[in-house]
């Protein structure tokens, strides 16, 4: 058995594909398979099947999402450790071997690590980088990431076991934003979450980011309380949430519908639908920073 199964979905841009599976590749641990899910892809992958054909175990499955091919590749994972990189981010070198020795030495179920944001400049002849600051979000961060979730999704390491004793705590496969927010909620309420507090993740810039839309914050909100604050008896009985946070999800989610109604679902980028986002989410902003 591999210590760590390499989870990574895949639709668009292959050539930062390559230099994805290369991070992982060049990694200083070495016991490790690579899962590549390419979520129906139009892109022709040909090239890059015969390129890394014996080095990676490479899936094609119909169009349904980042969150079902992540779903997926946790089925056929055989590793002691689930570790995801987006198709457009890159590991540093000692990402794996340093996220091991803390998931080895400890009991940890799972854990992440600092990231960086990184974006190509000057017709992509150089990369700028940012830290992004997350120190603080470690041990024990339920309730908190009911109102903020600090967490890049290539910088996670899960262990396999749990999840398999888990079914139900997965990707939301019916979110078409924040579906690893969902999946880590759930982590997080019977599980400490670890830290290295080191930038061992770079996370590609890709124009305009949808967590910095209103209207994504909206959608977002609004599906964790449909699938998750509404239902959080059917996963964990004996959790509770308090009443403040409730209505505020309640709120985003009466607020989503309405945007719904006047532009249309699924209408995610029409500057209209971002303006009255923005006044819509800003009492629930100013919630979650209280309560948070």
């Amino acid at each position: 058995m591999k210590k760590v199964s390499v989870i990574i979905p895949f639709y668009s841009n292959i050539s930062w594909l390559d230099e994805a599976v290369d991070s992982v590749l060049e990694q200083t641990f070495q016991d490790f398979e690579i899962i590549v899910v390419n979520d129906g892809s139009p892109e022709d992958d040909s090239i890059f099947v015969a390129k890394y054909h014996n080095r990676i175990r490479y899936f094609k499955t119909e169009n349904k999402g980042p969150a079902h091919a992540r779903n997926f590749g946790i089925k056929v994972a055989i590793g002691e450790f689930l570790a995801f990189l987006d198709s457009d981010d890159l590991w540093m070198p000692s990402k794996l071997e340093k996220q091991v020795k803390l998931m080895s030495e400890t009991e940890l179920v799972w854990s992440h690590t600092k990231y960086s944001l990184f974006d190509e400049v000057e017709n992509k002849s150089r990369r700028e980088y940012k830290d992004i600051e997350n120190e603080d979000f470690k041990g024990n961060v339920y309730p908190l990431c009911l109102t903020k979730l600090n967490i890049g999704t290539p910088c996670v390491m899960i262990r396999r076991d749990y999840l398999l004793k888990n079914p139900l705590i997965r990707f939301s496969e019916n979110m078409r934003f924040g579906q690893d927010g969902f999946f880590w909620m759930l982590l997080a309420i019977d599980n400490n979450l670890g830290y290295l507090d080191e930038s061992l993740t770079l996370v590609r810039v890709r124009g305009t980011n949808a967590v910095q839309r209103a209207r994504v914050h909206l959608y977002v909100r609004a599906n964790l309380y449909n699938n998750l604050i509404k239902k959080i008896d059917s996963f964990f009985p004996n959790v509770k949430i308090s009443k403040i946070i409730k209505i505020t999800y309640l709120y985003c989610f009466s607020m989503n519908s309405l945007i719904d109604k006047i532009f249309g679902k699924g209408n995610y980028r029409n500057r209209y639908s971002e303006f009255l986002s923005k006044i819509l989410y800003l009492p629930a902003y100013f919630a979650f920073k209280l309560i948070g």
